[in-house]
């Protein structure tokens, strides 16, 4: 696996760097099949971050993405959190996987539509908010502001290629995140999944009515 180690706002120390090579021997075996790993130390120069003034921020290169963050005073112990984090979800992966092999939790049971909808905002899960990323296309993203208001809305843009439902679930603990949007490869429609309690999941799918049909219902 290559490992690509870059400094923001600051110079990576040899010590510093010897200390993520042999931190990523540990993940080389909790992801065999990843290629390369973008390692960046960020140092923020904001004095009222002063506390989290030092981050550290992985990501996993393989059949998917992986990425972790964690910021702290010590660029070591920021070192230490991203690495927990990254670890952390690379075990859930591979117990989620081989819960599904063991047949506990099969990719078929998963709820449609509204069936699970309503009960992820029941169980008071939040939904966690979509960063941006690293390499975006021009324009891919832009703010929209609520007229009279302090609200904007940031509206993003990606393009990506038709998945079944088993691979979005893989794609959203790749990326560490409670939901994922794709393409159904099935249904051809745009579709969600989300995590729900313990090893279950939903999944969304939004068909578009007929405008007749919503001013009736309306």
């Amino acid at each position: 696996m290559d490992i690509a180690i870059v400094g923001r706002h600051t110079k990576v120390s040899e010590d510093m760097r010897q200390k993520i090579f042999e931190k990523m021997e540990k993940v080389e075996t909790l992801a065999p099949r990843a290629t390369r790993a973008d390692v960046h130390v960020v140092h923020e120069r904001n004095p009222k971050q002063s506390s989290d003034r030092e981050r550290v921020e992985i990501t996993l290169h393989g059949r998917g993405v992986v990425r972790a963050e964690s910021a702290a005073e010590d660029r070591y112990v920021a070192l230490d959190g991203a690495m927990q984090k990254l670890v952390e979800q690379l075990r859930k992966i591979h117990e989620r996987k081989v819960h599904r092999h063991q047949g506990k939790t099969g990719l078929h049971s998963v709820p449609t539509a509204l069936d699970g909808a309503g009960d992820a905002a029941d169980d008071g899960e939040r939904v966690a908010s979509v960063e941006a990323w690293e390499g975006a296309p021009e324009g891919s993203h832009r703010e929209i502001p609520i007229d009279g208001t302090p609200i904007v809305i940031r509206s993003k843009v990606h393009s990506a290629a038709p998945m079944t439902v088993a691979d979005a679930i893989d794609q959203m603990e790749l990326v560490g995140h409670d939901f994922y949007l794709f393409h159904d490869a099935e249904s051809g429609l745009a579709s969600a999944v989300y995590r729900r309690r313990g090893w279950t999941y939903g999944v969304i799918h939004v068909e578009q009515a007929d405008p007749e049909e919503s001013r009736e219902t309306a």
